[in-house]
């Protein structure tokens, strides 16, 4: 329930400020132009909080907070008074109108550089891209273990997001790349990835594995540590020093598998360890709630002490991805061309059908991003926050009557034409892009509930 709550509360506060500053754009340069605003609201439905400013504007703030309006002064909407004539937009000239239109967008773009900024000076702590023990594609094109990504085709890397990135959009394509590796000696090495062997009909979801790659894990063991006294597997006869070997007949061969395995299976859980040299059978009949994790079941136990050189490599590859004000500028700039286009080149192989419909998600995925982004840190929410900014903003530049790129291509029919367009025309437009909106919305939704059953 706490999970679900905080969802709710980081969709509305998300939504709630990337919506505000969109229509800040459109409302601001409204202002700009003398086009007299009647509303700006943010969210849909009756409001439930508003007031008018000195210039007459209400300002309101609805219930559903799945996005806002600005309401401007148009003889095609309502009756304008005979003093109001050089308000009304549609009296505008065409380049007012554009820039009106265009500035919704054009401040989410705006907020996403300032919010790229600010991440890049308070500083996002990261993980070089430093390749475990690879598998499938990967282990065939002859990339180790330890091997760190330094750029994939020519163009630089520094995460785990800028790698996965580049190669799923690659692998949709099935184009083979060639990636610069830094080996565990320090030497750099040009290898090709053909990812034209990817087999037919992978998921993007599952394009990683199928690839073969992984990062890197630190070695642990599955040895026991010290046990938690009174707990499930201390009272069930484990001792430190037992290496455990199977979990209800599965065999494990790290602490890794240790953990997902017991966090799978209810009781009775049946173990088999080596205990001087002698194998074992322990079985489990109960959890117990970890304490700081009230969700979580488990048998209290712990992984035995790591050597510190492995723990000395494992430090180095984290390292705080940060830069001084004047410095985080060129960085921001190239964070946001750099997601604007892959998010481009997403869009394009979601049309020709070379990228799942199923990538599409809607408010309930967004609300549980939103949390978990928040829950790992400021600088993490604030690179999502940026990241939606920027979908929004090219969403709303999309040709689709109803959004801001669709009155953008209306306004280029009447410059061609030398006219306004019928309000019939306008009318069975606005319907069809309605229509549009709903079906994206549906498949979201849809989308959301079976991300979330899964």
């Amino acid at each position: 329930m706490t999970s679900v709550l905080a969802s709710i509360f980081w969709l509305i506060i998300t939504l709630g400020v990337l919506v505000t500053f969109h229509e800040l754009g459109h409302f601001l340069m409204a202002r700009l132009f003398g086009v007299k605003v009647l509303r700006f609201s943010v969210g849909f439905g009756k409001p439930f909080w508003s007031r008018y400013d000195r210039y007459g504007t209400e300002i309101a703030v609805a219930p559903i907070p799945l996005g806002g309006y600005v309401k401007l002064l148009d003889e095609r909407d309502c009756e304008v008074e005979a003093d109001q004539h050089d308000q009304v937009y549609n009296h505008k000239p065409a380049w007012q109108k554009f820039l009106i239109m265009f500035a919704g967008p054009a401040f989410n773009f705006i907020l996403a550089f300032m919010l790229y900024w600010l991440m890049f000076v308070v500083g996002k702590p990261e993980i070089k891209p430093s390749l475990g023990e690879p598998q499938n594609i990967m282990a065939a094109s002859g990339f180790k273990n330890q091997d760190e990504i330094v750029d994939i085709e020519g163009q630089p890397v520094k995460t785990w997001t800028d790698v996965s990135m580049y190669l799923i959009t690659a692998g949709l394509d099935r184009e083979d790349v060639t990636i610069t590796v830094k080996n565990s000696s320090g030497n750099l090495q040009h290898k090709t990835l053909p990812l034209s062997k990817l087999p037919v009909g992978v998921k993007e979801s599952e394009m990683m594995k199928a690839i073969g790659l992984r990062p890197w894990q630190m070695p642990v063991p599955a040895v026991m540590g010290e046990l938690e006294p009174g707990l499930p597997a201390a009272r069930a006869g484990l001792k430190t020093g037992d290496l455990i070997t199977h979990i209800n007949e599965k065999a494990v061969a790290d602490w890794y598998q240790v953990s997902s395995e017991i966090s799978q299976q209810t009781p009775p859980i049946v173990i088999d360890f080596i205990r001087d040299g002698q194998a074992n059978r322990i079985t489990i009949n109960q959890l117990t709630t970890d304490p700081d994790n009230p969700k979580r079941q488990v048998i209290g136990i712990r992984p035995a002490s790591v050597d510190p050189a492995t723990i000395a490599y494992a430090k180095s590859l984290y390292y705080e991805l940060s830069y001084g004000p004047i410095q985080a500028i060129p960085q921001a700039y190239q964070e946001m061309l750099k997601i604007t286009g892959k998010s481009l080149e997403m869009m394009g192989k979601l049309l020709l059908g070379k990228a799942s419909l199923e990538n599409l998600s809607g408010p309930i995925t967004i609300a549980q991003v939103a949390s978990d982004s928040a829950a790992r840190g400021f600088s993490w929410y604030l690179s999502f926050l940026a990241l939606i900014s920027l979908s929004l903003g090219i969403i709303n530049l999309l040709p689709i009557p109803m959004l801001d790129g669709g009155q953008i291509l209306f306004l280029l029919f009447e410059k061609i034409k030398g006219a306004p367009l019928s309000a019939r025309f306008e009318m069975q437009a606005q319907m069809l892009g309605m229509f549009m909106l709903i079906c994206l919305m549906t498949l979201a939704f849809y989308n959301d509930i079976l991300r979330s059953l899964s």
